[in-house]
């Protein structure tokens, strides 16, 4: 009988109460509540970071794969004003296949001063100045993320990373 009675008394101390459940409950609703928006920032901020990332090894493999097969490379570049096919990026791959990239949602690109990027067989671009492609988005009300891809005239891809006011 006794061990009958210890056993019915684990039972009733097993589990929670609902003034526990509750504590629980408010305490994950707070940590939802202000995390929730910085996960949603760091989110958007990841989004850009990844178009501008995948946007400059394109510009790279495109200037490799005019070297290696000796012709000319063009990118084709619709911003975000484009009107037919916005924020979306054109090029041959090494395959011949031609390559369409559609930035993710909510980017934006930018042409900053060309709408077109191409390498020479000898890994230049054949023009003076630098050639700039900017990829944007506003991450919040009070500030959007802004890399600068430029193209150097010897054929150099270089990244930059700032911010701006939306």
């Amino acid at each position: 009988m006794t061990s009958r009675r210890r056993l019915e008394s684990k039972r009733c101390d097993a589990g929670f109460s609902l003034s526990e459940l509750l504590t629980v409950i408010a305490l994950m609703a707070l940590m939802i509540l202000f995390a929730g928006p910085a996960f949603s920032e760091a989110f958007k901020a990841y989004k850009v970071r990844s178009v501008a990332n995948e946007m400059t090894l394109d510009l790279r493999a495109l200037r490799y794969n005019a070297v290696a097969n000796r012709i000319t490379a063009t990118m084709t570049l619709n911003n975000q004003s484009h009107a037919t096919a916005p924020n979306q990026y054109t090029f041959v791959n090494s395959k011949g296949t031609p390559v369409t990239v559609r930035l993710q949602s909510g980017v934006n690109l930018e042409t900053a001063s060309a709408a077109t990027v191409s390498f020479n067989n000898n890994g230049s671009t054949g023009v003076a100045g630098n050639l700039s492609v900017v990829v944007s988005m506003p991450i919040n009300d009070a500030r959007g993320d802004r890399y600068t891809l430029t193209v150097t005239p010897s054929g150099t891809v270089s990244s930059a990373y700032s911010t701006y006011v939306p």
